[in-house]
């Protein structure tokens, strides 16, 4: 497939101004001095950029756009800044916000052309090399630097003053990505992508770093998929995830397209958070008869093979000198068991052909009806307004393309759908040969055999051999266990750290040595008691969470020892603070109807969507006008592109900064979904903090909050968006794969419940599990009674509620509350001084009572008293568990 002409994609990202928004009159000479800077070409003329962007501009501003009437010639149905602000309204909550906008005067256009001059000044290619780079710098680095260096308005300026739902930077990143799209000259298509397995694959772990070395590595084989589409066609083509800012980009743009240092360096943080998710949507060019998107497709699925191979030599060729030294051939059923594990699905779906005869192929394909009108009523009830405009007011430009791109994404997502439908099996044994044997299986990845030796007690002795302190296999602080046997696949996962991802992420291996799950559970312990572990593990070479609870420097002899001056400060710090806590918690978070969100399903009414002043002329025109404004506003690419966005503020940027302030550790953060280790003494506040940032319109990061002057507010999902979670408290001792397999369990009761909700599940070591739904709403509460339980109020009447809970069942609700406040007034001082006895019953009647839905409607969480009942005594017995954590 032939590349995109990158001067073509540049003046298509460049053919309206940032500043258009604040003043539509001079934006052509505007666009065209920007270009004619970005090319380094006095002679870019008018003509040039218009014909650039002759179909990509109309096409990325059709699919999008509302109905609309022409401005008039008063300009009377135009709508611009007043009394120094513009009308700016959130894409997916509807939520109107009037941002203060500058005039525009000749030194904002001088501070606009002045930042575009120092992205692409000093370019060292030259040719086809140097127009991708210059693309490449525009695209990443001039939509960050104008509000950081001209004004924050600027990254909020919206395409269409009239539906302020989508920025201008999401409607030049479609138009590039029409225009890339174009190349071979067959139209466009879409293409999905994605790869699997991968919650079997991330859990399999036994360790902090095993989860993280999954995450990570999927994420680093989902960025080599995309890269052939930004390699051909520019970053502009992916819809879905949003690539801008992303660190793995980052990286790629400084290393490998020669930009260097005008893309920041990624913090370390960012660098090592998992952050791609495993599929993404592209805008692709479709070809003779499908040719090109075909081939681009089959470029991805070969880019991940080779990918996961070259991770795969890496860790052999690190491996094989202790391996080969204990057993010649080990690795023999290595190859296939790599070549087969990853299974990498793609869809394409056009998007040519004429205006009827797409709308027919989508009714009958998705709705098995071959009228369009009746399959999906939204989007011809909003093609109704466009007939509705008297013939006067009407654009030249057709206006009938409502609905049409959010059902050829569905028609793409479950055509990708199908195809994984199919389950992928790989292979596991490599010969037919009844008469060969054949190893015990991975202690990881049970579907695969160990590696080494087939004979038992051949094999025992490599794996012991391996897992030996002194001379076993060791790389950077990574190890075998004592018990464990790998296969290939396991043995990549394990040591993907040191022999390729340190390397790609910029990082010294050292830094790649995650905390244990006894320093997640210790985390703001440690910090109180000013027990530095990474510093000790510099200075000393090691570092061993188990080392808080020894009684000796050596209590394990098959751990390292403790070093005398840090089991010193230890024991000082236990003497000081107490017991070391030994549970810390999972938090799974999964956003709710995120592929309704894309489909539509989730979307505002067009008349929330639509500035005042059109609505109030779309009311003049009657009931089919009227209908158009109640009908939810369609998804076009550049409001997919804004979910996106959102999607990604909330994974770089909320994720890690929240979980940074509450002791954590970020070992996914995909957008829509988010896998976090936490000290039990902040799960819950950070739970909430996440919930909140991810249900913002707009977010500021903390550090931020009340700089004017250098604040910067992200794009999240919204306040109609919701969030659902589960959050397990688990042993330190306990096997990690169970406690994630209960973290999912618990998200999807949170999910099965109503959604909208955490559910927490405690795993006591004494083999005492206890769950519970706890609404968001209420949430506070249950941390509100763990600070007062940290603060010394006595938890024995939460433990003797909860012990009599089977008898309280049976007692009407006027009893039950009678029993709670006799139980909580008995408790010694300063209990109910800390909880007044009144507090909690009314804590009871607000989690008994319905609550209010995000669509507005009721909702009874617990259909009956007894399942309220059980729990808020539940809720109570955890909050005393949390503010301990320990047994």
């Amino acid at each position: 497939m032939v590349a995109a002409d990158w001067d073509q994609l540049l003046l298509a990202f460049l053919h309206d101004p940032p500043d258009k928004a604040l003043s539509i009159r001079g934006h052509v000479p505007r666009a065209r001095d920007s270009a004619k800077i970005a090319l380094g070409d006095d002679k870019v003329s008018r003509k040039r950029i218009e014909e650039c962007v002759t179909e990509a501009d109309p096409m990325a501003a059709v699919v999008e756009r509302l109905p609309m009437p022409t401005a008039g010639d008063e300009g009377e149905r135009a709508v611009g800044p007043q009394d120094g602000c513009l009308c700016v309204i959130h894409p997916l909550s509807g939520t109107r916000v009037d941002v203060q906008v500058p005039d525009l005067t000749d030194e904002l256009i001088r501070g606009e052309r002045e930042q575009l001059r120092s992205i692409v000044q000093d370019s060292s290619s030259d040719g086809h090399e140097q127009g991708r780079n210059r693309l490449l710098a525009v695209w990443r680095l001039w939509p960050e630097l104008l509000p950081a260096n001209c004004d924050r308005c600027l990254a909020q300026l919206p395409a269409d003053t009239r539906t302020p739902d989508h920025s201008l930077w999401n409607h030049v990143d479609i138009t590039a990505a029409f225009k890339a799209a174009e190349t071979g000259g067959h139209g466009a298509a879409l293409l999905a992508f994605a790869l699997g397995p991968v919650q079997r694959f991330i859990e399999a772990a036994r360790s902090v770093r095993d989860l993280w070395s999954g995450s990570m590595t999927l994420s680093w084989l989902a960025f080599r998929a995309i890269l052939p589409v930004i390699e051909r066609l520019g970053p502009t083509a992916l819809v879905y995830p949003a690539l801008r800012g992303n660190p793995l980009l980052d990286l790629w743009l400084r290393d490998n397209q020669r930009l260097g240092d005008k893309v920041p360096m990624p913090d370390e943080p960012r660098r090592l958070t998992p952050s791609l998710p495993h599929r993404f949507l592209a805008l692709v060019p479709w070809g003779n008869a499908g040719s090109a998107a075909q081939a681009l497709a089959a470029e991805c699925q070969h880019a991940v093979a080779n990918a996961w191979k070259e991770m795969a030599d890496a860790v052999r060729d690190r491996v094989n000198g202790t391996l080969d030294s204990l057993f010649a051939g080990w690795d023999k059923r290595w190859n296939d068991q790599i070549a087969s594990y990853f299974s990498a699905s793609a869809a394409i779906v056009p998007l040519g052909g004429s205006g009827e005869e797409v709308d027919r192929r989508l009714a009958g394909l998705l709705a098995g009806n071959n009228s369009f009108a009746e399959a999906f009523g939204d989007a011809e009830a909003i093609r109704g307004m466009a007939r509705a405009i008297p013939e006067n007011h009407r654009p030249a430009y057709p206006q009938d393309h409502a609905g049409r791109w959010q059902h050829q994404v569905e028609l793409v997502n479950r055509s990708l759908a199908a195809q994984r439908a199919i389950r992928h099996v790989p292979t596991t044994l490599s010969s037919s040969d009844p008469n060969e044997r054949y190893p015990q299986k991975c202690t990881l990845l049970g579907s695969f055999e160990q590696m080494g030796p087939d004979n038992l007690a051949e094999s025992k002795r490599f794996w012991d051999n391996l897992a030996a302190s002194q001379h076993g296999l060791s790389i950077d602080g990574v190890r075998i266990r004592k018990g464990e046997a790998l296969c290939a696949v396991a043995l990549v996962k394990r040591f993907a750290g040191p022999a390729l991802l340190a390397k790609e992420l910029n990082v010294p291996p050292a830094e790649l040595r995650f905390l244990d799950t006894w320093t997640v559970a210790a985390a703001e312990w440690l910090e109180r008691a000013e027990i530095n572990p990474r510093g000790i593990r510099q200075q000393h070479g090691d570092w061993n969470g188990q080392w808080l609870h020894w009684k000796t420097e050596q209590d394990d002899p098959d751990e390292p020892r403790c070093p005398t001056e840090v089991f010193k400060a230890i024991r000082t710090a236990r003497d000081r603070l107490g017991g070391v806590p030994v549970y810390y918690a999972i938090l799974k978070l999964d956003g709710d109807d995120v592929g309704g969100w894309l489909r539509g399903e989730k979307s505002p009414k067009v008349r929330q969507v639509m500035h005042p002043k059109l609505v109030e002329y779309y009311e003049g025109l009657g009931d089919t006008a009227k209908a158009g404004l109640d009908a939810r506003r369609p998804v076009g690419p550049a409001l997919h592109a804004a979910i996106s966005m959102a999607l990604a503020n909330f994974a770089l940027h909320g994720v890690p900064e929240i979980v940074r302030r509450h002791h954590g550790t970020t070992i996914y953060s995909g957008g829509d979904d988010t896998l976090i280790l936490l000290p039990v003494s902040t799960a819950l506040a950070c739970a909430l903090e996440l919930r909140k940032a991810y249900a913002s319109d707009w977010w500021c990061p903390v550090e931020q909050t009340g700089q004017q002057e250098n604040q910067r507010e992200y794009l999240m999902m919204g306040s109609r968006a919701t969030l659902s979670g589960g959050l397990v408290v688990v042993h330190a001792k306990d096997d990690l794969r169970l406690a994630l397999q209960d973290a999912r369990r618990a998200e999807k009761q949170a999910k099965e419940a109503g959604k909208d909700a955490l559910a927490i599940t405690v795993r006591r070591r004494s083999g005492e599990h206890t769950s519970a739904l706890c609404p968001w709403e209420f949430a506070p509460e249950v941390e509100n009674w763990r600070q007062k339980f940290a603060a010394g109020a006595s938890d024995r009447w939460a433990y003797g509620l909860y012990a009599e809970r089977a008898t309280l069942e049976k007692l009407p609700v006027e009893a039950i509350k009678a029993e709670v406040r006799r139980q909580l007034g008995r408790a010694e001082a300063p209990t109910p001084s800390l909880i007044p006895p009144d507090d909690l019953v009314a804590a009871f009647d607000r989690l008994r009572e319905p609550t209010t839905k995000a669509d507005g409607g009721p909702s009874r969480r617990f259909p009956s008293l007894d399942e309220a009942l059980r729990a808020f005594l539940t809720l109570c017995d955890t909050a005393s568990f949390l503010a301990r954590g320990r047994d």
